[in-house]
């Protein structure tokens, strides 16, 4: 019987519902792609940067060695090494044009708390159990942020479109913050040359009805054991991305 959902967890049953299964009711035990590993390693840094103001090399070598030793050997490295990811962490957090964003990042302080890390619980009518999820941070400013690692630009589009900043606003709103349904994304991008980009969206009330109701049905699929694989034709659906493969289409 689950007993929450999450923004992740219903995001992956919309890219594949069979992928859905094998991850929350099968428990299936898959090895992590290397762009897991690297953008929660990437955020941890920034995180632990933020609220200590060391080092940021130190940030990440920290937050590197912790999910190396977390995952203990679950890392599935295809064409890559340890040593290659790391290094490009160090040259991203280091380059001129993105240590001076990290480096000026201020989180939101309330009741002596830096807003970092807060979980935050979503309520569907129709929808028995919670919805819950982390922001990566709310800024100085009042606006919820997302860190974000990407291999290729964003543009203003692709922010429009992302589905977590619903989650997160729609969470605030119930919560009875304000936040005047801004949201803030900061995208890292791997690059040749590092950069970072920060994107900006407004969503509206109706969008978060569209959301409501999305969930509600994600529930009752999900409660009707709706697991067909949904993924097929999709980019996702692949050795690369997948972490599922081997035990779906790559048998």
């Amino acid at each position: 019987m689950l007993k929450h959902l999450s923004y992740s967890s219903i995001n992956s049953y919309l890219i594949c519902h069979r992928g859905w299964r094998f991850k929350y009711i099968d428990e299936e035990s898959a090895l992590k792609s290397t762009n897991q590993v690297f953008g929660s390693v990437f955020h941890k840094a920034i995180e632990n940067h933020i609220l200590s103001k060391g080092d940021i090399v130190q940030s990440w070598a920290a937050a590197w060695e912790n999910k190396l030793a977390e995952l203990d050997g679950r890392i599935n490295w295809r064409d890559e090494t340890p040593e290659s990811l790391c290094n490009l962490g160090v040259r991203m957090l280091t380059h001129e044009d993105i240590l001076p964003v990290v480096d000026a990042l201020k989180p939101l302080v309330i009741e002596k708390q830096p807003q970092i890390e807060q979980r935050i619980e979503l309520r569907v009518p129709g929808v028995p159990v919670p919805i819950i999820g982390y922001i990566d941070m709310i800024e100085s400013d009042g606006i919820p942020v997302d860190f974000k690692t990407s291999s290729r630009s964003w543009g203003q589009g692709k922010a429009q479109k992302e589905l977590q900043p619903l989650f997160y606003l729609a969470a605030l709103n119930q919560a009875g913050y304000e936040c005047d349904w801004q949201f803030r994304h900061y995208v890292f991008t791997k690059t040749k040359t590092p950069k970072v980009e920060i994107w900006e969206t407004q969503r509206s009330l109706g969008e978060i009805f569209w959301l409501f109701g999305m969930i509600k049905e994600v529930w009752e699929n999900i409660q009707r054991k709706n697991f067909a694989p949904t993924g097929v034709g999709n980019y996702l659906c692949s050795e690369k991305y997948c972490e599922f493969w081997e035990i779906c289409r790559g048998k």
